[in-house]
């Protein structure tokens, strides 16, 4: 059987159309069998488009999202080969333009969008107006957004403040050595976190010295202020602050000698030098012990009001060892 010249001139045109059918067919099954296995890479964009403003545009605009994108010079020349692009890059979409509008294609949808554009070289601001429309047209939800760090305090940014408070055993020199309790505080500012050095002020009271002595009955006491400058350095864990301080020790004489009251108050100038040993228990409290020694300044000297002798003699030395617990607060 033989077929008829108008039957033979259709065959070519049938064969065109089954071919050009098969490969379509061939690609969305490439496509389909590419996007089962790994499915479609939402952090790479294929620009095919070598402008550079329209690259570092849609790269800025796109950042957010931290996608790649990747430029090619040729574009596609239909949905199919946008689709074949997209899988060999391993892109969710390819962008490119076309009589110079702007075309989308979204591999995850199988599908392309257009909007109007600008064809030839794009100047900045033409090149982030196009970018602007890449990006809605690709219908990205919105960024996550990233934890912003937290910056360490810095001495221009922070402020600590650290209250102290404690007890301690001292020993005097004076007319007698004398053993007493001391309550002890301090409060000091650390202006620079980046620093070692603490600024402020500490202070004493304690118990009452009894003098019993060449008819005199009486007790003598007192109590100390300083302005104190400390440096921290850290060992181990460990936190040893060496100090100095420069203050006022209050004086109070006061007792009977025969049958007359006496009584004496005295501001006498007092240097204390030091060591604070801290162990720290978290971001805020610590515990340690100090070691104090105290120098006095003119002290006087209370003679017998009758005869010769001394009733009593304020100490000028002072050695003290005291157990503390502080806490440190940031401003």
């Amino acid at each position: 059987m033989s077929l008829g010249g108008q039957d033979r001139a259709r065959l070519p045109r049938f064969g065109l159309g089954l071919g050009h059918t098969m490969r379509a067919a061939l690609v969305l099954l490439l496509m389909f069998t590419a996007a089962a296995q790994a499915g479609p890479s939402n952090a790479r964009v294929v620009l095919a488009d070598p402008d550079p403003e329209l690259m570092r545009a849609v790269a800025s605009t796109l950042s957010p999202w931290h996608l790649e994108v990747i430029v090619q010079r040729e574009p596609p020349s239909d949905l199919v080969a946008a689709g074949t692009l997209a899988t060999v890059r391993e892109a969710r979409f390819v962008v490119w333009r076309q009589d110079g509008d702007l075309v989308v294609f979204d591999r995850e949808r199988g599908d392309a969008e257009h909007r109007a554009g600008r064809a030839g070289a794009l100047d900045p601001v033409g090149a982030a107006a196009a970018a602007l429309t890449i990006k809605t047209l690709m219908r990205l939800p919105p960024p996550v957004e990233e934890p912003v760090p937290v910056t360490p305090a810095t001495d221009e940014t922070a402020v600590e403040v650290r209250i102290q408070a404690g007890i301690s055993a001292r020993v005097t020199r004076g007319s007698t050595t004398d053993l007493g309790a001391r309550a002890t505080g301090a409060a000091v500012v650390r202006p620079w976190m980046a620093r070692g050095w603490r600024f402020g002020v500490a202070g004493d009271i304690g118990t009452t010295t009894a003098i019993d002595r060449a008819g005199f009955r009486g007790t003598w006491s007192d109590w100390a202020v300083f302005g104190l400058a400390s440096w921290t350095v850290e060992r181990h864990g460990w936190d040893l602050e060496p100090h100095l301080a420069v203050g006022v020790m209050r004086s109070s004489f006061a007792g009977i000698e025969n049958g007359m009251t006496r009584a004496d108050d005295a501001t006498l100038a007092a240097f204390r030098g030091g060591l604070w040993v801290r162990r720290r228990f978290g971001d805020h409290w610590s515990v340690g012990g100090s070691f104090d020694v105290d120098a006095v300044v003119g002290t006087p000297a209370y003679p017998k009001l009758v005869g010769n002798g001394e009733v009593f003699v304020v100490p000028d030395v002072a050695l003290a060892l005291g157990l503390f617990v502080a806490a440190d607060v940031g401003l």
